[in-house]
């Protein structure tokens, strides 16, 4: 083989590489630092410390800092609560993968909190979560809420509900 067709194939062989890296690179995760720093501000007591920081790491695609900061919204824990925001980032988190962030945004859609209440809906996350979940005793407790919203569920809305909850696919979010 020539040289010219070596060094060609190389570089062909370099750009696939690199090419196979920006379309399976996982979701852009905050540095374990600056989720450190987090938990330390909130420990001190420094929940708007806390809050202000989760607002810069959150659009990065972080579902641990987006899980986290749709708590503070959801809860109003450095401000007034703001359920708009709190389901933006719950569900952002969510479809990414993330339990805990479904388990937000089922309480919200089973209390009505930024939108009708919506059992159905707290069903769908319920039941994907409990997939997800590795603690015994928390897939115990979600699945008893979550049998107890299928009570009030229709044949043709549990099968429905069951069917989306079956085909959910996590889609990270690539920054």
């Amino acid at each position: 083989m020539s040289k010219k067709r070596f060094i060609v194939r190389s570089i062909v062989a370099l750009l696939l590489v690199a090419a196979a890296h920006v379309f399976v690179l996982p979701p852009a995760l905050a540095a374990p630092e600056d989720l450190q720093e987090v938990l330390k501000m909130e420990l001190e007591g420094n929940k708007v410390g806390a809050y202000l920081k989760l607002k810069e790491m959150a659009p990065g695609g972080d579902p641990v800092a987006q899980f986290k900061l749709a708590g503070y919204y959801h809860y109003g824990d450095a401000g007034p609560a703001n359920f708009a925001l709190a389901r933006e980032w719950y569900d952002r988190a969510a479809k990414q993968g993330f339990p805990d962030a479904m388990l937000g945004l089922a309480v919200m859609n089973a209390r009505g909190q930024g939108s009708p209440v919506d059992k159905r809906t707290a069903f769908i996350w319920l039941t994907i979560a409990s997939g997800l979940l590795k603690n015994p005793t928390e897939i115990k407790e979600v699945n008893g809420l979550r049998d107890m919203y299928k009570s009030e569920l229709s044949t043709a809305e549990l099968n429905a509900a069951l069917a989306e909850a079956m085909a959910f696919q996590p889609v990270p979010e690539n920054h």
